[in-house]
Parts: C-alpha cells; structure tokens; sequence
C-alpha cells in the first residue's frame, strides 16, 4: 500500500494545490486575494495530507478532495458554486491528464511507476513531469481565458 511521506507532502501537494487553486481563479476569473489564497492553499493541502492517511479506497481520497476544493473556494475564497464547480471538476481533469501523460512518459522510458515499492524522492522525481505539464496547460488557460472571443447574443 501507498505511504503517504513527508517528501509527498512539501514537494507535491503543497504545489499542487497552489497551482490547483489558482487555476480555480482563473477559470472564475476572480482576483486573487493572497493571504486568503495562502491560507486556503495550506487548509487544503493539511486536509489532502489527512485524507490521504485515511484506511480508504485510493479513488474515494480524490472524490473526497473535490468535495473539499469546492467547499473551501466556495466558502474561503467567495467563488460562486456554478463557477467553482466547473473550474474544480477541469482542474481535477486537468491534473489526471497530467498525471496520466507523465506515465506514458516514463513507462515510454521504461520506467517503473509502480509508487507502492519507489522511495519518497524517486516518487517526487519522477512527479516532476506531471506537475510541469499541469503548470503549463494552467499557463494555456489563462491565456485562452484571457484572448477568448465573446459573440454578441443577438437573439
């Protein structure tokens, strides 16, 4: 079984929900209040970590954390629900897509990814990946959010 480490804590989670929460404000195209996105990024990540402690199914910790993600934006940082929703369910598609990329990648190498028996650094290691391509399609995002066409309804 999966032993969630210290390693997994600092060197991904508390990246990844950064990067998962600012993807929520771009995609509610909200402004970003700092103290409240710092606090709210570590609420989550502390909750994620426990979660992830938990003698649970591996794919009810993620449904767990959206439910958590939504509740937190919605509540912390006064994002609308519909909005919150959305960017939550995408940022959670994103970061799988990401995920399931980096495994093509490294099982392309030859790699094993097999997390059960890797040390918590090589876990972090071969990670890297998956958290790039998940910055920069958040970077992709933002600019497609940002240059979008908006078609008058005329009808």
């Amino acid at each position: 079984m999966f032993r969630f480490t210290c390693v997994d804590f600092f060197f991904r989670t508390i990246p990844e929900t950064f990067i998962l929460i600012y993807g929520i404000h771009i995609i509610s195209q909200k402004s970003v209040n700092l103290y409240k996105y710092i606090l709210s990024s570590l609420i989550l990540s502390i909750l994620i970590f426990f979660i992830r402690e938990l003698p649970i199914y591996f794919g009810v910790h993620t449904d767990i954390c959206i439910m958590l993600t939504i509740i937190i934006m919605m509540f912390a940082m006064n994002i609308p629900l519909i909005k919150n929703v959305i960017g939550t369910f995408l940022l959670y598609f994103m970061l799988s897509l990401s995920e399931t990329m980096n495994m093509l990648l490294l099982s392309g190498l030859n790699i094993d990814t097999d997390i059960s028996v890797l040390q918590p650094m090589t876990r972090f290691i071969y990670g890297i990946p998956s958290l790039i391509i998940f910055i920069i399609s958040i970077i992709i995002l933002k600019f497609v959010l940002k240059n979008k066409k908006v078609i008058p309804n005329y009808f």
